[in-house]
């Protein structure tokens, strides 16, 4: 020090001894306080001036402060110095208040566990860790006020490695983790733990369903961010990963049983990190907020919940009389974020989708009041609260949305209006629970069947809507709604240049494994044993009602009416009988009959839009007729009317005869009690029957090593079909998209060998094969093969068909403009000489048929004994199409015979 210097200055230099002593009372007499100098401590705020402040740091600032300002290069006093300064200053203020209330010789925990009393701060506000509780709080502000402000790295470094703060659980082993370790477990607190796994493992299973069918079905009906948090929470939540070998979602149950087992008995193993000192200054400066009363920014307040299960507070919310959900309990995250995703569905999302959400949301309810009760028993108020909802959210969506909120812990919206009420109601005349219970299962009951089969069930039923009108509905018989159920299922035969052989007897022997024809001959004994069926189902039905009625003394007229009734549905379907067996013993006899039939419902379903023009029109009409495009629809027209010139069932102009058995002379003994199809029905049963004749005809011109190899694949990289849209696609559809170069389409091949080889009627038998999707079906469980359904995998095969179909009429159309050249080029003069083509200039050869006389006129008279074959003008009589037909061995058509009955035989329970 500098009277230590002067102290020993005369020892070594007594010369010095006088100017020491002289300076050494300068010095003295400097530092003497004068007495009028303790005014200046004083600060009037009301009138501050710059000499006063500055006369009042001189004398009451720190000597670092005063030496600073004396520099050049001075430190900043920003805002966020301030702050700071501020915020340690309340933070010193609490932690002295808290201790001045207990004694001196306190243990720390003691001291932490005082402090945690004072933190009044909403507990989900920013909580660095799921596990942190106010206790933690408390440790981390002693920690600050011992090393300083948590905003530098090398602050958060001496609080990590200073060993004298506990942390306690989950950042530290306690003295139960330690008995752990040595291996002293607690045999009730382990059987206890595995339960309560076991039960959550089961709801981590779920949440990964929910997760797959956010991003296969619901994508559409959310925001980005929505889905990205409902995502992130369940992953946190429920310690879910993916596995990219597989593309899975599965279950982390190491993770799983680390967040589950209880906070006081983890082991060293079980340990976690501190927080990131990004959450940890986050959470600090809401303490702070909190201490010094200045207001949270609202951006801050409406944080969603964190997984705040092992929290010691709860902020008590006003009771709007809903059921709260408790999203401490983690078993209830999952569906605290199921009715949080359906508070947040977009308005545009379409009805079908908010249906269907719905649906999984019930499911859940149900598997939590079997898995685990909820908080508090009333499993049944959620789902009447949820229920409520999705009866009234279209009336009011503020008030039904409130409903939601108040069970996410969540203030209502208030309403705008003074009027209307907070919350949705609900007339008490309508049976909510019925009403809900009735549109799932119409929607279940819909998806189980084709658009052609409810349109067929629609018409035995004579159901007619009133826009339609019975005028233009096509009157049919029970004959022929049988007979439209046969080709639905299967399609026509196709048309080849050997068409007798379709009406022939088939061998067995003769079949090959990849032929895919079929015959009339076949499909009139499968016709025969459905109506054998049908006849049996109605016996059975009079017979009981008349046993029924036997013994009773007299029969009221209701019972004579049901009766009657049945009598008449018995003599309808002995009359199907007849006509069928007539069929199966004559098949010529049954192909005329389809091809008028099912040329009277094209007549009657309305015009086709052939006009492909522009990109915009191609879309719109790819999308139309149930994704089967139009182009289809004009290639079976024309099938249609091959068949009908060899079969002879033309007129004189060459159209093709439409009769049904229904005249406008009302004749026939079902005349009055016709099944109606109205036009909507009589397109929607063509547009499947043209997908199966069409997709059959592809099959027979094509091998399978080239359908697998090129074809189909080809159809997955086509533009127009990947912006088909298959809404019900399972995750796992064609999975493993490439092998080497080629790419993998096994399932979309397998998926239309099946629906050739049983039909639509035969689509149960078919899910029983070993086809690769019905192993992927087999392996997920009963609730996937419900989802897989004819309706659901009726659009992917319309799409598949339509792309075939175009693949393979752009070949036809380049094989018939090669073969023109070759014949042009090499067609001979009249001097005998060969004609070369022309290199260009010149009329367009192809132009003069526009000037030439018809041909017809010209065609050569018959010879006498030869047959005439009424073939019409639009029928290939002369066609340059090269059909190639492939000998393999299909299975047997009278297997297949059995699956389509089944199917005409639930169509049986649906006639009136």
């Amino acid at each position: 020090s500098l009277t230590a210097v002067l102290d020993a200055i005369p020892k070594y230099h007594p010369e010095l001894m006088n100017m020491t002593n002289s300076l050494i009372a300068s010095v003295a007499e400097a530092c003497k306080i004068s007495a009028g100098s303790g005014l200046v401590a004083t600060l009037d705020l009301n009138n501050v001036t710059a000499k006063s402040l500055r006369l009042f740091l001189m004398d009451c600032a720190p000597l670092q402060l005063l030496a600073d300002r004396k520099r050049a290069h001075r430190v900043g006093l920003s805002k966020r110095l301030l702050a700071r300064i501020v915020s340690l200053g309340g933070v010193h203020k609490v932690v002295t208040t808290a201790d001045s209330s207990l004694p001196l010789d306190a243990s720390i925990e003691e001291k932490n566990s005082g402090l945690s009393k004072l933190i009044n701060i909403n507990p989900r506000a920013s909580l660095p860790h799921p596990e942190w509780t106010l206790l933690h709080d408390a440790i981390l502000i002693r920690a600050v006020t011992k090393h300083g402000w948590v905003d530098s790295q090398s602050t958060c470094l001496a609080i990590g490695n200073d060993k004298t703060i506990r942390w306690g659980s989950p950042f530290e082993v306690t003295e139960e983790g330690e008995k752990k370790k040595n291996g002293d477990v607690d045999p009730k607190a382990e059987e206890k733990f595995q339960a309560d796994y076991y039960r959550l493992f089961s709801t981590a299973s779920r949440a990964i369903k929910f997760l797959e069918n956010i991003n296969e079905t619901f994508v559409d009906g959310m925001t980005a961010p929505v889905l990205n948090e409902t995502r992130e929470r369940l992953i946190k939540s429920y310690a879910l990963f993916h596995d990219e070998s597989d593309e899975k979602w599965k279950v982390n149950e190491d993770a799983l049983k680390r967040i589950l087992r209880p906070s006081h008995g983890k082991g060293p193993d079980d340990c976690e990190a501190l927080p990131s000192r990004k959450k940890l200054i986050k959470r600090m400066r809401k303490l702070a907020m909190s201490f010094t009363g200045n207001a949270i920014p609202d951006s801050e307040k409406d944080e969603p919940p964190q997984d705040n299960t092992a929290g010691d507070t709860k902020v008590e919310a006003k009771n709007y009389g809903f059921h709260v959900i408790d999203q401490t309990d983690r078993h209830n995250i999952l569906l605290a974020e199921m009715v949080k995703g359906q508070l947040l569905l977009k308005q545009a999302t379409k009805v079908g989708v908010v249906k269907q959400y719905t649906g999984l949301l019930f499911d859940e309810i149900d598997a939590r009041s079997k898995d685990l009760a909820l908080s508090n028993g009333n499993d049944s108020l959620v789902r009447d609260h949820i229920q409520l909802y999705f009866n009234t959210c279209k009336k009011g969506a503020r008030a039904a949305k409130n409903i939601l909120r108040v069970m996410l812990g969540k203030d209502p919206v208030p309403s705008k209006s003074a009027k209307e009420s907070l919350f949705a109601t609900e007339d008490k005349k309508q049976s909510t629970s019925s009403a809900a219970k009735a549109a799932l299962a119409k929607l279940k009951k819909k998806k189980a069947f084709t658009p052609a089969d409810t349109a067929l069930n629609r018409a035995l039923s004579s159901f007619v809507e009133d826009k339609d009108g019975v005028k233009d509905c096509l009157s049919l018989t029970s004959t022929e709604i049988l007979t439209l159920t046969v080709l639905a299922s299967q399609g026509l035969p196709v048309y080849l240049d050997d068409w007798s052989s379709a009406l022939a007897e088939v061998n067995d022997q003769d079949e090959d494994g990849e032929d895919f024809k079929i015959h009339f001959s076949t499909m009139g004994g499968i016709m025969q044993a459905a109506a054998e069926v049908w006849h049996s189902i109605a016996r059975k039905k009079l017979e009981t009602e008349i046993l029924l009625t036997r013994d009773k003394p007299t029969i009221s007229e209701k019972d004579q009416k049901k009766i009657s009734v049945l009598k008449k549905d018995h003599d309808s379907k002995e009359m199907t009988l007849e006509e069928a067996k007539t069929y199966s013993a004559d098949p010529l006899v049954f192909a005329k009959k389809c091809i008028m039939l099912v040329e009277a419902i094209r007549k009657n379903m309305g015009p086709v839009d052939l006009q492909y023009a522009g990109e915009k029109k191609i879309r719109q009409l790819n999308k139309s007729e149930n994704g089967l495009g139009t182009k289809v629809l004009n290639w079976f027209s024309k099938d249609l009317q091959r068949w009908a010139g060899p079969l002879g069932v033309v007129d004189k102009h060459g159209n093709v005869i439409s009769n049904t058995s229904i005249t406008r002379a009302k004749d026939h003994p079902q005349s009055h009690d016709a099944a109606l199809m109205t036009k909507r029905d009589c397109r929607t049963v063509y547009i499947q029957i043209a997908q199966q004749t069409r997709l059959r005809s592809v099959f027979i011109k094509h091998n399978l090593t080239r359908l697998s190899a090129e074809l189909i694949p080809k159809v997955s990289r086509q533009s127009s079909f990947t912006m088909s849209d298959w809404e019900d696609r399972p995750a796992w559809w064609n999975s493993g998209m490439m092998e080497g170069s080629s790419c993998n389409c096994r399932d979309d091949l397998d998926l239309l060998v099946g629906i050739l080889d049983y039909g639509y009627g035969g689509f149960d038998s078919m899910l029983q094969q070993d086809y690769s999707f019905c192993k992927h079906l087999a392996a997920e469980g009963n609730g996937s093969s419900t989802a897989f359904t004819r309706s659901t995998v009726q659009v992917r095969i319309n799409h598949l068909t339509r792309e075939l179909h175009g693949i393979d009429d752009t070949e036809e159309m380049m094989k018939l403009v090669q073969k023109k050249r070759k014949g042009e080029s090499e067609k001979p003069s009249v001097n005998g000489k060969v004609k070369k083509a022309k290199s260009g200039g010149g009329i367009q050869s192809g132009l003069q048929a526009f000037f030439n006389k018809s041909k017809h006129s010209m065609a050569p008279t018959p010879t006498a004994g030869s047959k005439k074959q009424g073939t019409p003008p639009t029928s290939p009589e002369h066609s340059d199409i090269e059909v190639i037909e492939i000998d393999s061995d299909s299975s047997s058509d009278i297997k297949k015979r059995k699956h389509v009955v089944d199917c005409i035989g639930v169509a049986g329970k649906k006639q009136k």
